[in-house]
Order: C-alpha cells, then structure tokens, then sequence
C-alpha cells in the first residue's frame, strides 16, 4: 500500500491504494491517528486507487472518525470502487461515515463545515 498525503487549505489529504487489510492497517493507523494527534482536524481520504478494505482497514478508519468527534473534526472518504463501496454499505458504514463521490465534492463539503 501506497500514502501519499497533501494539504489543500486547512484539509489534509490522504490517497491510499491496493489493500487496505491486515498486513497495512497497522501501518496506516499509525499515520492517520498520528495526524490527528498532531492537530490535523480536516482529513479527505481519497480511495480511487483503494481495491480492498478488510474489518481491519475499517477499524482504522471507524477509530480515526471516533477520535476526531470530540474536536468537531471531519473525516471524508471519496472516490471509492463499486466493490469497495458495497463493503461500507453492508455493514453500515455509509451510515456513519461521510462518503461522497469525487474528491471536488468532499473539498466543497469542508467548505460548508464550521471551522473547529
């Protein structure tokens, strides 16, 4: 798995690729929860090139949505695969997770948030 992160105004953005399972989770939790410990309260997870997510990946990214709550911070998933996308709505992730279509949607949408 490939992170490539870059900032756009007060959003970091994060692109990820190919798996995102148990053998990365670890490594992609250390940076995303890193992150957000560092003060980033804006993060845009960009999966155009994300294959596969397993419970593990879901974990990570179910903890960095947790962690940001209490400081009014937004995590914002975009550009997910058909595949990967019915994963989320299978076990209800699109419930609580904002997930929107292309990265220029997810850029509006932070426009739209108050500013914690």
């Amino acid at each position: 798995m490939q992170i490539q992160e870059e900032r756009q105004g007060d959003v970091q953005i994060i692109t990820i690729d190919d798996h995102l399972d148990t053998s990365t989770a670890t490594l992609f939790e250390a940076r995303l929860l890193g992150m957000i410990d560092r003060g980033t309260r804006r993060i845009l997870l960009d999966c155009t090139a994300l294959s596969y997510v397993n419970s593990a990946g879901l974990k990570v990214l179910l903890l960095a949505t947790k962690k940001l709550e209490p400081f009014h911070g937004e995590l914002i998933l975009c550009s997910l695969s058909q595949n990967v996308l019915m994963i989320f709505e299978m076990i209800g992730f699109t419930r609580i997770m904002k997930i929107v279509p292309d990265r220029e949607t997810a850029l509006k949408l932070f426009t739209q948030l108050p500013v914690s």
